[in-house]
């Protein structure tokens, strides 16, 4: 039983170092997933709005060209500038609408970026008729007009979204933070549930093992009591069916020991039991069982030994029951009777009848004395 519960412990540790270990791991991978993630979707956006803040300026400079120097060149340049800021501004609103930001807190800007658009076709259109018509025609003022009012309109609305990605990215992150301090909270929450379970587990297991230690020993002395004696003789019994050998049994019974209750009073007997208990323990071995049956009638069961070895232990014990030193210089002695299993077919009940009929032979003779047979 003693075993049992370490074994018990020793399992019920290795899943709690388990769970912890689980944990740990789940709560480090949800943390680098959240952030990384969170991150990557802000960094992205960003991104694309500054590299449509870079069309921007390129513009600008294509522009102030333009009304410079009236050449073919600086118009290829604006149309292709133009036609690189229409696709920026179409990934950046594409950007925005995948996010899960509310589509409310980008109003202007999308307003704003709105009537870029409008701008930004009418150049287009104007440049496309230019190269289907005449380029001499062009009206250059009212297109570095209209290029100015975009790059400002797009400016402005791409600066906000900067501005605003920013703000939204540092809140989210706290957000994460507060879920991710929730989340390991569950989980310790969740591990110490375990823990306390596990705890409670081992303390319904060690009190279990205490009654059981209880009912099959004798609370005075510590031997087994004679239901665990039964258990065991039958165990050893069923050992001897399979695979033969032999059982020893001796039942002892001390002398004289209501004279010295009556006398000295129960505490002296108590120790007289407790002194005679414990040098049962020393002189048997350790495979060898000793039960108090009750009172001052006492049993060892010898497992693997016939009558010859059960009547060598029984007569040293009785000379060593002489030899205790005990309270008020007490003398003990021992009555023994001696005996072993007679073939296979012997039941517990039959020897346990003949070694008490020795037991009283050894009485009615005068005590102190070993009967075997």
């Amino acid at each position: 039983m003693h075993q049992s519960g370490k074994r018990l412990r020793r399992r019920l540790a290795a899943i709690f170092a388990l769970l912890l270990l689980v944990c740990a791991l789940a709560i480090t991978y949800y943390l680098k997933e959240a952030r990384r993630h969170v991150g990557a979707d802000y960094t992205s956006m960003v991104t694309d709005v500054i590299r449509a803040q870079t069309s921007i300026s390129e513009l600008h400079q294509i522009l102030e060209s333009l009304l410079k120097e009236r050449e073919k060149h600086h118009l290829e340049q604006l149309n292709i500038a133009l036609m690189r800021i229409d696709r920026r501004v179409k990934t950046v609103r594409h950007s925005l609408n995948q996010s899960d930001l509310p589509d409310t807190d980008y109003t202007p800007q999308f307003e704003e970026i709105k009537r870029a658009e409008d701008q930004l076709s009418e150049l287009l259109q104007l440049l496309n008729n230019a190269e289907e018509n005449n380029a001499d025609t062009l009206d250059i003022p009212h297109i570095h007009r209209l290029g100015m009012a975009l790059e400002q309109n797009l400016a402005w609305a791409y600066s906000e979204l900067n501005e605003r990605l920013h703000l939204a990215s540092a809140t989210q992150r706290q957000l994460m933070q507060w879920l991710s301090i929730a989340v390991i909270g569950l989980l310790l929450l969740v591990v110490l549930i375990i823990a306390s379970l596990m705890l409670a587990l081992m303390r319904i297991h060690q009190q279990n093992s205490a009654l059981l230690h209880q009912s099959q020993t004798d609370t005075l002395t510590g031997l087994y009591n004679r239901r665990r004696m039964y258990r065991i003789a039958e165990q050893e019994l069923a050992r001897i069916q399979r695979n033969g050998g032999s059982m020893g049994l001796i039942l002892i019974d001390l002398d004289h020991f209501k004279q010295i209750n009556d006398t000295y009073g129960h505490p002296t007997g108590d120790a007289v039991l407790k002194a005679f208990s414990a040098m049962l323990i020393r002189e048997i071995r350790e495979i060898d069982i000793a039960v108090r049956m009750g009172g001052e009638e006492f049993a060892i069961i010898m497992p693997g030994c016939d009558k010859s070895s059960a009547h060598a232990l029984a007569e040293r014990i009785r000379k060593a029951a002489i030899a205790l030193k005990l309270p008020n210089s007490l003398r003990l002695t021992a009555s023994f009777g001696a005996s072993a299993t007679q073939g296979l077919g012997d039941t517990f009940e039959q020897l346990f009848s003949r070694t008490d009929k020795l037991l009283y032979k050894a009485k009615i003779q005068g005590r102190n004395s070993t009967q075997v047979g």
